[in-house]
């Protein structure tokens, strides 16, 4: 704090506490501390409480069901008590006098004396009806009493059901009672993991540890060839020939690469111009293979950065002085350049292996489907698709503990503190 003062000021030295508290606070502990609360928080969506709810909100679809039924049918019932109409004319719709029939174009009207008339006296044959009967109550008597049995049989089934609404409520206010007495937090969220989750978690850490050993098998030849330029062109060339990739949106650089390796891509069309392959060509991206390849790519220089940074204040003397005593290049890489280099490599590797374990791009769009899942695929599907935010919570702070854990495994294994880290 005192350095601060002397250096910037009493008025600048507020200013930079205030935007670290509010960083520090707003941007990492106040997320991390909601993520924890949640993740404490067991939601059963299959408790008995949540089957009783579920049975109430059907049981209530279903009384309004009957309820409908119940005023169709009483309806139907009234129109057919009704007694019909009589005409107050005395010429009824039957009638074969001019009254008030429905003339169609064309039809003839026979006259009152027409000879025609004794044969209309006579009542006609019955036409067949047009459309089959299905067993339907011929008669109205019959008819009103099939509803009257339906009424009753209606009346009966929704006293049922209002009876299994008022046992189904008295079970839900136990079980609300119940649950507000049980404790708020617990750990099931946590024991509780799915085998295949806790299968994919464990595949995830080792797929980030193979990438992150793949990054500096990458990066440590190009990092001593690069620390070893004389002159800064040559390190500035270097430098921007590593930079001006990346300055593209990591996202373009991922689709490159699917374009690439895509059975129909760059990689499988020059393979069959020479011959290698013939007409149905491989998918490269149905494994994790490909995954591991465009990670690496993708954090190639968080790895590159840190070596040239430690192995550029090697003493070059040493190195020399190592090949003078008849050390072989192994050894001379073994006993003085890696030793120097830990904490460029300890910096490399936590950074690359963080951004492997959590990264959902990558898997996402290369192969996706085709490919064993990545723990970042897990979680973002509880979050995302099936809305569990506390197992999602759960899971994440999950992968953040494991980050923790290799962190402090790669510090003790190249024995470097924060501090030399720092540097």
């Amino acid at each position: 704090m005192g350095a601060l003062l002397r250096t910037y000021g009493g008025p600048l030295t507020t200013v930079i506490l205030l935007l670290v508290t509010v960083w520090i606070g707003g941007m990492i502990a106040a997320p991390l501390l909601t993520m924890g609360e949640r993740s404490l928080v067991h939601v059963d969506r299959n408790d008995e409480l949540s089957q009783t709810n579920n049975a109430i909100n059907r049981l209530s679809r279903d009384i309004a069901t009957l309820d409908y039924d119940l005023v169709a049918s009483e309806k139907e019932l009234a129109d057919l008590s009704e007694p019909p109409s009589s005409d107050p004319d005395g010429a009824g719709a039957s009638s074969g006098g001019g009254g008030g029939g429905f003339m169609v174009p064309g039809m003839s009207v026979p006259s009152a004396g027409d000879p025609a008339d004794d044969d209309a006296a006579t009542p006609a044959a019955p036409s067949a009806p047009l459309f089959p009967s299905f067993g339907g109550a011929p008669s109205g008597e019959r008819t009103a009493k099939s509803l009257t049995e339906e009424i009753g049989a209606l009346q009966e089934k929704r006293g049922a059901a209002e009876a299994e609404m008022a046992t189904l409520k008295e079970k839900q206010a136990q079980l609300i009672e119940a649950e507000a007495n049980a404790p708020r937090y617990s750990l099931e969220n946590y024991s509780s993991i799915e085998p295949l989750h806790l299968k994919i978690f464990v595949k995830t850490i080792l797929y980030a540890t193979l990438v992150t050993l793949i990054a500096f098998v990458v990066c440590y030849p190009v990092a001593y060839f690069a620390s070893n330029l004389k002159g800064a062109l040559g390190a500035g060339a270097i430098l921007l020939l590593l930079v001006i990739p990346y300055s593209i949106n990591e996202l373009l650089r991922v689709y490159a690469w699917v374009m690439i390796l895509a059975r129909e891509g760059v990689l499988n069309s020059v393979l069959q111009a020479v011959g290698i392959v013939g007409a149905d060509p491989p998918q490269w991206v149905a494994s994790n293979n490909s995954v591991f390849l465009v990670m690496a790519y993708a954090y190639i220089l968080f790895m590159m950065f840190p070596l040239m940074n430690t192995l550029g204040t090697l003493d070059r003397s040493q190195v020399e002085a190592a090949r003078d005593l008849g050390a072989s290049v192994w050894r001379v890489h073994y006993r003085v350049v890696l030793p120097h280099a830990k904490p460029g490599i300890a910096m490399g590797a936590i950074v690359v292996f963080m951004l492997s374990a959590g990264v959902i791009t990558v898997p996402e769009l290369v192969g996706r489907g085709l490919h064993p899942d990545w723990f970042s695929q897990v979680i973002y599907r509880r979050f995302f698709d099936t809305g569990d935010w506390n197992q999602g919570s759960a899971y994440s702070l999950m992968l953040l503990a494991s980050c923790i854990v290799f962190i402090l495994m790669v510090l003790s294994a190249f024995r470097v503190s924060i501090r030399e880290i720092a540097r």
